[in-house]
């Protein structure tokens, strides 16, 4: 089972933002890039739940799902980013 979970913009459209919960973390997806979220150190029941937050449908809300313990490891075009909270300053 896969954990990841990839969003990505064309060159034409607009901004996307994913708001990771429940930290509130807001990743922006711009046009011509991706944001990839990959689960590790899941239990076996680990999901995404997916809430759409906008009238225009460009800002959502990702809600990891599990009983257990887990970890999210966060990629801006296939290069992890090590400081998320850099998205909170």
């Amino acid at each position: 089972m896969s954990n990841m979970i990839e969003f990505f913009c064309y060159q034409n459209d607009m901004p996307l933002e994913i708001q990771l919960e429940p930290e509130a973390l807001i990743f922006v997806a711009s046009p011509g890039n991706t944001i990839k979220f990959i689960a590790i150190n899941t239990n076996d029941d680990f999901k995404w739940s997916i809430r759409i937050g906008s009238e225009d449908g460009r800002t959502l809300q990702l809600f990891p799902e599990t009983l257990g313990h887990y970890d999210i490891e966060v990629y801006e075009n296939n290069d992890l980013i090590t400081d998320l909270y850099k998205y909170m300053r």
